[in-house]
């Protein structure tokens, strides 16, 4: 049962069983690229992370489903529309990252119900007020891509009061192989992380958008916390990374 079914009552009631575990400002979320019922507590522990926060502009990063000539493509639509209500997209923010680079287009081929960014709203909106969004898919894991989208979010991004979800699905993936993607993106060991996801050693689909993000946050000099499940939790991507306290900067 996906999301979409639940209703804003049950959304926020799920979010408001967790504390939030988060001790500063988080920049940064790692997402499952769907919600379903077997991941949903997962994803409100997630979120509770945000709780109280303001941000102007939330931006969602996912794969694209299949090949495309243009590799990050954004989608023209002026709102996304849930079933808790709009959600306008920042169209100056659009073409702001269509000037950054020449592979960032205003295309619509991706678009479909099945994009991840139709369930992360229902969890924004239940979260946060007064936010406008931004979708930008990327197409190929290759590393000059993934590196572009991570710079072009690095640059744009930095001074704004922005939230950047990079969302994929590790169902397929185990605690223990998600330790050592934690691991590799702790060291900030670029090169391990790439060639742990892309050959599927990881278990994880569609993982472009965890490479960026672990760039992203490394250009930030955030600190990342990837949740590990425990025994008899299921499996899913789940983590953030925050500002670094002056007490525990960046190695």
């Amino acid at each position: 049962m996906s999301i979409r079914s639940y209703t804003r009552e049950q959304i926020i009631a799920g979010i408001d069983k967790y504390t939030r575990q988060a001790d500063n400002r988080v920049r940064i979320l790692f997402a499952g690229r769907h919600i379903r019922e077997f991941n949903f507590d997962a994803m409100c522990k997630l979120y509770a992370n945000i709780k109280g926060e303001h941000y102007d502009d939330v931006i969602i990063i996912e794969a694209f489903p299949g090949d495309h000539p243009r590799l990050l493509p954004m989608v023209s639509e002026p709102v996304f529309v849930t079933p808790l209500g709009e959600v306008a997209v920042n169209d100056a923010l659009r073409n702001d990252f269509c000037d950054e680079d020449d592979d960032f287009y205003i295309d619509d081929a991706g678009f479909s119900d099945d994009m991840a960014i139709h369930e992360h709203l229902m969890m924004l909106q239940c979260t946060l007020d007064n936010f406008r969004v931004l979708s930008i898919q990327i197409v190929h894991a290759q590393s000059s891509i993934v590196r572009e989208l991570a710079n072009a979010i690095a640059e744009l991004m930095r001074d704004r009061n922005a939230l950047i979800i990079f969302c994929a699905d590790a169902s397929g993936s185990s605690p223990e192989q998600l330790k050592k993607l934690k691991d590799y993106i702790n060291g900030k060991s670029f090169s391990r992380i790439k060639n742990y996801l892309n050959t599927g050693d990881a278990g994880i689909t569609d993982s472009a958008p965890i490479s960026s993000g672990s760039l992203t946050a490394a250009e930030w000099e955030l600190e990342t916390h990837l949740y590990i499940p425990a025994p008899g939790e299921p499996v899913c991507l789940s983590g953030y990374a925050q500002l670094r306290s002056r007490s525990n900067p960046a190695p």
